[in-house]
């Protein structure tokens, strides 16, 4: 009977001390999960905050980085970047945090004020269809507020990873006070050859590319104009509308209609070998060979000089990448700047001298007659495959959730 009682009693404490337990949370399933969630969410939250910040800190070590100090201060360079509302916190900042900081000077051009990058406002309409009107006046900024800043300016997207020291390197040959202009050259509408602008979203009808890894874009890490170059843009051709005109069409097309008619050079940017310093496509694309998946891009829109496939593709001292989520952002920062394979030479060391000229240097290239009627946007063959793709490919990149939301919905 005692035993019994004993048991009995055993059982009433285990039973109460369960349910006390229990009350508590303390071995809930739930609440080990939001604890975890919670942790991992301030966990994201402090890389946010940290991924937020840029020190301004001095981009080159003083001892290691000699020769790339040196030219930073002998080959400036002003970086101004193309960015929407949407996208100040969700792509622009990370140029902040990684090769934006190693240009002379970094301006983010939007159509609102963000005090977090800061960006410029500048009056002009926000959309695909108006990026032309918002190019014009974000060079009449910079030409009115930092002409005397740098000799090089650089146009890019916020979705593009620009290599500034090979940027710097590639210049070097160059005199700014002549007027050139600077990207990688298509031939289709102009004759002389315009640089792709980078500005994808905004050139949707005029390019359909499709790869893997895309969305339906124009790509290319942006161009470079040189300081005779912007005062002629800026000076000359917004106040002619017969040089440069205001109606909305394509910015990189415009842009180089404008550079045509104000007798700016649009110079070969490949290496000595042929090979491409800015990519017309995506780097995946051009080292898995995936060019030859789909040739209509290059079919109707032919680049001014071949394009190379696989590891011949892209020079040694590739300039712009185009089309990079803010993860690739941090992944190329660290493999460029970074990472060093032991006990192999570092290829670097090899390319302090001068730059050797470019293959088509004096421009021996054969002129492009100009586009046919079947090259034009507005045929019916275009616009029937224009409308194919738009079905089968989003126009603009999916909103992707952050880890706290996932954590959140949990």
């Amino acid at each position: 009977m005692k035993r019994f009682i004993r048991y009995a009693l055993e059982c009433l404490i285990c039973f109460i001390l369960v349910k006390f337990f229990d009350s508590c949370n303390w071995f809930s399933a739930d609440n080990q999960l939001d604890s975890v969630s919670n942790q991992m969410t301030q966990l994201y939250r402090d890389g946010e905050f940290r991924m937020s910040l840029n020190l301004d800190k001095e981009p080159y070590d003083t001892v290691r980085d000699g020769l790339a100090r040196e030219m930073y201060t002998k080959v400036r360079i002003l970086c101004w970047i193309m960015t929407t509302p949407k996208n100040h916190w969700r792509k622009a900042r990370h140029i902040k945090n990684t090769w934006g900081n190693r240009c002379n000077r970094l301006i983010f051009i939007s159509t609102e004020t963000d005090n977090r990058l800061p960006t410029v406002k500048v009056p002009a309409l926000e959309g695909y269809d108006t990026l032309w009107g918002k190019t014009r006046e974000a060079f009449r900024y910079i030409y009115q507020h930092h002409f005397h800043e740098a000799e090089w300016f650089l146009k890019a997207d916020d979705d593009s990873f620009v290599i500034l020291e090979n940027l710097r390197f590639y210049l070097s040959n160059f005199n700014t006070s002549d007027p050139f202009y600077f990207g990688h050259k298509f031939k289709a509408y102009i004759k002389s050859g315009y640089m792709q602008g980078g500005s994808g979203n905004g050139n949707i009808i005029v390019f359909l590319y499709t790869s893997v890894t895309s969305f339906i874009n124009h790509e290319c890490a942006g161009y470079v104009l040189s300081k005779e170059a912007l005062r002629r843009f800026v000076e000359i051709g917004l106040e002619n509308p017969v040089k440069c005109n205001d109606t909305e069409w394509p910015e990189d097309v415009q842009i180089g209609i404008c550079m045509e008619n104000l007798d700016c050079k649009g110079m070969d940017t490949r290496d000595s070998y042929g090979r491409d310093r800015f990519l017309p496509i995506s780097l995946e694309t051009h080292l898995t060979l995936g060019i030859v998946d789909d040739t209509w891009l290059w079919e109707m829109h032919p680049s001014f000089y071949p394009v190379q496939k696989g590891f011949d593709c892209c020079s040694d001292t590739a300039i712009g990448f185009h089309q990079l989520t803010p993860n690739q952002m941090y992944l190329y920062y660290y493999l460029i700047y970074r990472v060093n394979a032991y006990g192999i030479q570092d290829i670097r060391t090899e390319i302090q001298s001068k730059p050797q000229l470019p293959p088509d240097v004096n421009f021996q290239a054969l002129p492009f007659s100009g586009p046919s009627t079947s090259d034009l946007i507005w045929t019916k063959r275009l616009k029937k495959r224009e409308k194919m793709e738009l079905e089968k490919y989003p126009q603009s990149e999916p909103e992707t959730s952050s880890l706290s939301e996932n954590l959140q919905r949990r």
